[in-house]
């Protein structure tokens, strides 16, 4: 059975980019003269003061990330490690995702050809619509690289990382000093595998960064040297020059206590990957990118990861296909196929076996059985149904209006003139639309939340069932010796055609039934 809407491929597929925007821009003049300026079709624009660089500040940025503040100054580093030992770091200013980098984040560098795919054996549920918000995963030390220059961002130092893990005072763990527990970060697995990037909102670090512990561990830029630390520079240290390994930091789900403390430090071969090792970006310039024109609204999460008053509860049915080919006692292949509904309500479906006939008295609210011989078109086909049991009302990321469906750029927020690849800058709007025929779409939801029927959702599961699957038959040959049923003969007792034909006019005899079928349907034969 296969999803109607595939994962990361239904990600990237759908079209979040709705249409070019209509709005000008803000100007700096005064009204009369900016009426005169639209009328005239030009734009004069200002440059924006964009984000202010304080602690609890957040801004969304184009891959649908929300970008934390870190202020510059000084913080404690390490925790009476070898390698690590306490001592002052002063930094500069920098922003950083609040999350690591997501599965559906990750497929859009894919598809725009500049990211390579990622190892799928140490991350299988790539192509997963359940796992779209999990961190990418089976990625080396390039692949982290090349996504952070996608975004015109790079991977963060080791002191930038740490500083946002621990915050000024150098927290034992990201919320503080409390022992790690399931409910704080995904650890020790409490779950059996990695989880959505932003799932614990309690465990968030000053700085409001999630997963800084638990979860998957994560490259930085730096090299690797035991000693490093004990005689870094005090201002802004980028690791040695040289080395043979990078450093990762943080940890993952199936790490203990004592490995979740965000001052520990590992290193790996930059050519290797890991089940459990993503990464997150460092960007200098959160206003580098135009907006993009128009996004779908989104609901169950606000435009900075908060939780929003509603969340939506969609339950959708599974539907599933399955194949009986058997032969009958004279040695004719045929094929019962079955088609069934499960998890209702909702209770609309729809199937089709063409070519084949349905089996007299086996039809009911949730099975239908067919009969099929060769020559049947095929393939059979199923598809569920969804009904959404809770609504919520559809609301825009920051900079943006709703209109209708979609969220129109305001003008606000940023002077950026870049768009990601797929996309153009229209210089009259000033945001960034796709490019008709281009086949390369972003989604846009922000993470944590999933794009489903002109909005984006919290509820992962809200994706409608199908099952595709071609009919098969046995090669129904009779043995060697000729041999029959059990009374001798090579007939099937009691089940033969008339024996002038069937009655109408284009129907054939269908020996598993017993019975004539129209095979173009029962109102096309007479």
């Amino acid at each position: 059975m296969k999803k109607l809407f595939n994962g990361i491929s239904f990600m990237i597929g759908l079209s979040l980019i709705l249409a070019a925007c209509s709005l000008p821009g803000p100007g700096d003049v005064s009204s009369e003269d900016a009426a005169a300026t639209a009328e005239a079709g030009s734009l004069v624009t200002v440059d924006l003061a964009g984000p202010s660089m304080a602690v609890g500040s957040k801004y969304p940025y184009v891959d649908g990330t929300i970008l934390v503040a870190v202020p510059g100054g000084s913080f404690l580093m390490g925790h009476d490690q070898k390698d690590n030992p306490i001592h002052e770091v002063t930094l500069s200013d920098f922003w950083i995702y609040s999350t690591k980098v997501t599965n559906t984040q990750y497929a859009a560098c894919v598809q725009a050809g500049i990211c390579t795919p990622p190892d799928l054996e140490n991350n299988p549920t790539f192509g997963s619509y359940r796992h779209i918000n999990f961190p990418v995963t089976g990625v080396n030390h390039t692949q982290a690289g090349a996504y952070c220059a996608f975004v015109k961002g790079r991977l963060p130092s080791e002191a930038e990382w740490e500083k946002t893990a621990r915050g000024p005072e150098g927290n034992i763990f990201p919320w503080g000093d409390e022992a790690p527990v399931c409910d704080l970060l995904n650890f020790d697995f409490c779950k059996s595998e990695t989880s959505a990037v932003n799932d614990y909102d309690k465990g968030v670090s000053y700085y409001s960064a999630f997963d800084m512990a638990g979860n998957a561990r994560e490259w930085v830029a730096d090299w690797y040297s035991l000693t490093y630390y004990s005689e870094s520079p005090a201002e802004d240290p980028l690791g040695p020059e040289f080395g043979e390994k990078r450093s990762v930091r943080g940890s993952s789900y199936q790490d203990g206590q004592d490995a979740v403390m965000p001052s520990n430090r590992f290193a790996l071969d930059p050519e290797e990957n890991l089940s459990d090792l993503g990464f997150r970006c460092v960007i200098e310039d959160p206003m580098h990118f135009a907006p993009m024109c128009e996004v779908l609204g989104y609901v169950g999460t606000g435009p900075n990861g908060e939780e929003a008053d509603c969340t939506p509860t969609v339950m959708c049915n599974d539907v599933s296909i399955s194949q009986n080919p058997l032969c009958t006692r004279n040695y004719f292949p045929y094929t019962i196929v079955t088609v069934n509904l499960g998890d209702t309500p909702p209770d609309g479906w729809t199937y089709d076996v063409p070519g084949c006939s349905a089996v007299p008295g086996e039809q009911t609210a949730t099975k239908d059985k067919f009969s099929c011989l060769p020559g049947a078109v095929g393939p059979a086909t199923a598809q569920g149904s969804c009904v959404e049991l809770e609504s919520c009302v559809s609301t825009c990321p920051m900079y943006y209006t709703k209109v209708g469906d979609a969220c129109v750029w305001d003008g606000g927020g940023t002077s950026g003139t870049a768009c990601l690849p797929g996309h153009t800058y229209d210089p009259l709007t000033q945001c960034c639309s796709a490019v008709p025929g281009a086949g390369v779409d972003f989604g846009l939801c922000p993470v944590g939340t999933y794009p489903f029927n002109g909005a984006c959702i919290a509820n992962p599961n809200a994706v409608v069932d199908s099952a595709v699957q071609d009919i098969e038959f046995l090669g129904c040959t009779p043995p060697p010796d000729g041999g029959g049923d059990d009374d001798g003969d090579d007939d099937t007792p009691g089940c033969q055609p008339p024996a002038n034909g069937c009655p109408m006019s284009g129907e054939q005899w269908n020996p598993a039934t017993c019975s004539c079928y129209c095979p173009a349907g029962p109102t096309a034969c007479g």
